[in-house]
């Protein structure tokens, strides 16, 4: 039984895969914070679905790009739950498992995730059949950029991710191959997350606890305006 955690936006998530069936899921945009919430909504879904802790032999995590306190939230529980139970840990970045929620899909699949004035994370990805490719890598550019360069490959694309839901009006307006995710598929989901670490988690490639650390892509504001009134030193 695999527990997986999403806390890298606003939405809150949580999951339990065995196999090939999806046991439960919990998620939730409440704008309350993640310290608040993770941990009862991960009491209460265990207790609902009949799972004891014994029985998960995994724990998965969205490590991000996104938000930097959700982040730090849902790893730091993730590695407390992995060292407690003593199973694997497995962390997946947003973009990939947002990927998940379009299983089959022909499309390209663009996931959008927020980085600030004007800018996004950005990822591509496409399905060949069972089996998910990652066309283009990770990165940070402005949501223009992003689109521009989509247009240019003359391919329909799927958009996802807060990113996406903040820039909607303009991608809509931008091309025809463009469409947006319908609601249950924009948005970051346990159960993808899950499905996303699964085949890591039957081939024993794993994560260490002590190491696994957040895909930030990106320093802090904070960081960087520390860094600005310390005269470049660097904020450890």
């Amino acid at each position: 039984m695999l527990l997986a955690i999403e806390t890298s936006s606003l939405v809150s998530s949580v999951a339990l895969l065995h196999e090939d069936t999806l046991k439960a899921e919990l998620t939730i945009q409440a704008r309350l914070t993640h310290s608040e919430q993770l941990m009862p909504h991960i009491a209460d879904m265990l207790d609902k679905a009949s799972v004891p802790k014994t029985k998960i032999d995994g724990v998965a995590v969205a490590i991000g790009p996104g938000s930097f306190t959700g982040l730090r939230i849902g790893l730091a529980t993730a590695k407390g739950l992995a060292f407690a139970w003593n199973v694997p840990i497995i962390g997946v970045e947003t973009p990939t498992s947002l990927a998940w929620n379009f299983v089959g899909v022909s499309d390209t699949i663009c996931p959008l995730i927020d980085a600030q004035k004007g800018n996004v994370y950005a990822a591509s990805y496409q399905w060949q059949r069972d089996t998910l490719q990652q066309v283009e890598d990770i990165h940070i550019a402005p949501l223009t950029d992003v689109l521009n360069t989509l247009e240019e490959q003359g391919n329909p694309v799927v958009f996802c991710g807060d990113g996406a839901l903040l820039g909607k009006k303009e991608i809509v307006e931008k091309s025809t191959l463009f469409r947006m995710a319908p609601p249950t598929m924009c948005i970051p989901r346990a159960g993808s997350v899950a499905l996303a670490a699964q085949k890591r988690l039957l081939t024993g490639d794993v994560d260490d606890c002590m190491t696994l650390t957040p895909a930030y892509k990106r320093r802090s504001e904070a960081e960087v305006l520390w860094e600005k009134r310390h005269g470049g030193q660097k904020c450890l």
